[in-house]
């Protein structure tokens, strides 16, 4: 029988509820960013970092040694001995690593994006769902102060430009940008907005590889919000950003710089009493004059006492230890991933030019020739 059929749901939970102990927490994979989980877990206050895991051994103990625990060249042999699992190993061994360790009743926090594929991510959540146990996304610009901030005005978006752009680091090319980069802002607009995405255009291209390393994506949701979000992972000039645009007023948000900026119309602005199109010359530099009062501008640079990795460790320990969801679930990373691959699929149809035999997807290489080009003429016609 199934070990996920015989295990019994909450175990870890209900073991640790019923003690003082500390939450015994394994991470697999300690690249550069597991370096940092590791770094952190290992001085969270009713934590114990038992160990780390990594298939390159020497890396491993080299990052146990600092973090005074123990290193592993198996993941197994790691989860063998604690109560909770964090995955941070390339995005392609997610699912493998995560689903053992589901399997296992043992809460996991995957980092973002939690699968390359749907499937496999609407396979992990079931896992967990039938383990009883949480599934964490890591999804880290949800703990950003900044755009805490800017969910706590009343702003409903109706229109959202995201832009995220980083330098070449040679890291995560087992994807392209859009589930390296994009998917941080798709996580926050689905967050912000969780209507049904109604349609998705997009664009990209493949400069470094096999996989796009520039993409654009204009999203439609139900409720009316329009989505426009770009990313670039080989820019000479960085860039976190994010403005939303509602009836309320403008939220600007930059992530790197913790900042949210909000303007907000005057009452005669809002309720649409000034109409400069029918306003006197003179009347119209009086305005001109006077536009500074009908906009408030409100400017605050957000802190937290923890920084964003910190807090999201905390929340997945929290959530490990009581049972409860936390602020990014395994469906929250399932059905950004979903919206991604609808993103990949408008990319890879993307014609440049406009005809059917044209250049096309993230290479824009030719269309095949032959009888499939008169179908495809047809069923565009």
């Amino acid at each position: 029988m199934d070990l996920l059929e015989t295990r019994e749901p909450n175990l870890v939970q209900k073991q640790l509820k019923n003690s003082g102990e500390p939450l015994r927490l394994g991470i697999v994979g300690v690249g550069h960013l597991g370096k940092e989980h590791a770094r952190i877990a290992s001085g969270l206050s009713g934590v114990k970092l038992v160990g780390v895991a990594d298939p390159n051994r020497a890396q491993a103990e080299a990052v146990a040694a600092k973090c005074n625990c123990e290193g592993f060249e198996n993941p197994s042999e790691l989860m063998d001995l604690v109560d909770a699992v964090v995955v941070v190993t390339p995005t392609r061994f997610h699912h493998a690593v995560a689903m053992e360790s589901l399997k296992r009743g043992l809460p996991t926090l995957v980092e973002k994006p939690i699968t390359p594929t749907a499937r496999e991510a609407r396979e992990l959540e079931q896992a967990a769902e039938l383990a009883g146990v949480c599934l964490q996304v890591g999804h880290i610009e949800r703990f950003n102060p900044a755009y805490e901030a800017a969910r706590q005005t009343s702003l409903v978006p109706r229109y959202i430009r995201a832009e995220r752009a980083g330098k070449f680091t040679g890291r995560s090319l087992d994807v392209g940008v859009v589930l390296d980069l994009m998917i941080h802002d798709l996580d926050l607009v689905l967050d912000w907005d969780p209507s049904e995405v109604v349609s998705v255009e997009a664009f990209g291209a493949a400069i470094l590889g096999g996989h796009e390393d520039i993409a654009q994506a204009r999203l439609r949701f139900q409720s009316g919000l329009i989505a426009d979000i770009s990313s670039c992972r080989m820019s000479p000039i960085p860039a976190r950003q994010m403005v939303a645009m509602g009836s309320e007023g403008v939220v600007k948000i930059d992530f790197a710089g913790k900042k949210v900026e909000l303007i907000q119309p005057s009452q005669a602005l809002a309720s649409g009493m000034i109409d400069a199109t029918r306003m006197t010359p003179l009347a119209l530099q009086a305005l001109q004059q006077e536009m500074a009062g009908h906009l408030e501008q409100t400017d605050k640079t957000c802190e937290s006492q923890h920084d964003q990795l910190t807090r999201e460790l905390m929340d997945f320990a929290q959530a490990a230890r009581t049972g409860k969801s936390p602020r990014v679930t395994g469906t929250d990373g399932r059905r950004v991933v979903e919206l991604a691959e609808r993103i990949l699929e408008a990319m890879a149809a993307h014609r440049w030019t406009g005809r059917v035999d044209g250049p096309h997807g993230i290479k824009g290489l030719p269309a095949p020739r032959g009888p499939l080009v008169a179908e495809m003429r047809r069923a565009a016609a």
